[in-house]
């Protein structure tokens, strides 16, 4: 379980987040949803500790224990929640193995095992990267480069993964295999997985539990069903949809 409690930030002399207090649940896919601005992505940098926390308190549970990202070693935390951001620029000339390799330094520290090569294969086959594995990260598409970054992530093998926006630059096969891997991941493996979506049909086919957020504020949580409906999109986009039902799940279509 991940668990928030009274969180907030500022940037200068704006606050972005208004005191978020929320417990997430393990081994689901929870999609986090609502309009450009309502602070997601600062959630999702304070949450990995990649912008230092101001105020309240975040941990991560693993095995019956609570680990707080203020006092979590960087090496454990590393091993414990994986951070794919909006803007990731990887330099120097890698080939695409060597980078998802980098997702394994918390546990090889710079001398990869057996174990670690193992695990690089296993990831290159399952999101279908072999034919790109000795391309230069430089020769690839944008696509072709979301999805290595996104392996590299899972290559960590960390039981929380943080995905902000993943499905840029993916287009409508890949996007769809990537949810399937995700919810796979989280089902099989027990792995939760935190997704930013701006695709609300995405959020509404694949996650366990969605999240809405609004000016820094957290506005609902609960079942697709019940978090994706006509009242909500008009409160979070200023927008009158549609909602439909297919197999239990919400489905948006634009009102003409």
């Amino acid at each position: 379980m991940i668990k928030l409690n009274n969180i907030s930030h500022h940037i200068g002399k704006q606050q972005i987040l208004h005191d978020i207090t929320l417990s997430l649940p393990t081994a689901q896919v929870i999609a986090l949803i609502g309009p450009n601005g309502a602070g997601k992505s600062t959630l999702f940098s304070v949450m990995a500790r990649l912008q230092p926390l101001q105020s309240g308190q975040v941990s991560f549970a693993v095995d019956n224990e609570e680990r707080d990202i203020v006092s979590c070693q960087a090496r454990t935390l590393a091993k414990t929640v994986a951070m794919l951001g909006q803007d990731n620029h990887v330099q120097g000339r890698l080939r695409v193995h060597e980078l998802l390799m980098f997702g394994r330094y918390p546990y090889h520290q710079g001398q990869p095992t057996a174990d670690d090569q193992q695990k690089v294969q296993e990831i290159l086959e399952r999101f279908e990267l072999e034919p790109l594995a000795e391309r230069f990260l430089s020769t690839l598409s944008g696509g072709q480069r979301q999805r290595v970054l996104i392996a590299m992530i899972v290559c960590q093998d960390t039981p929380y993964l943080l995905l902000d926006e993943p499905l840029n630059n993916l287009d409508m096969y890949h996007a769809g295999r990537l949810m399937r891997e995700l919810r796979q991941l989280s089902h099989n493996q027990q792995k939760t997985v935190v997704i930013v979506l701006h695709d609300i049909n995405q959020a509404a086919q694949f996650a366990d539990t969605v999240v809405t957020m609004k000016a820094g504020e957290v506005t609902a949580i609960g079942c697709p069903a019940d978090v994706i409906t006509k009242e909500t999109m008009k409160d979070l986009y200023n927008v009158d949809v549609t909602v439909l039902s297919h197999q239990g799940r919400p489905v948006i279509v634009d009102t003409v």
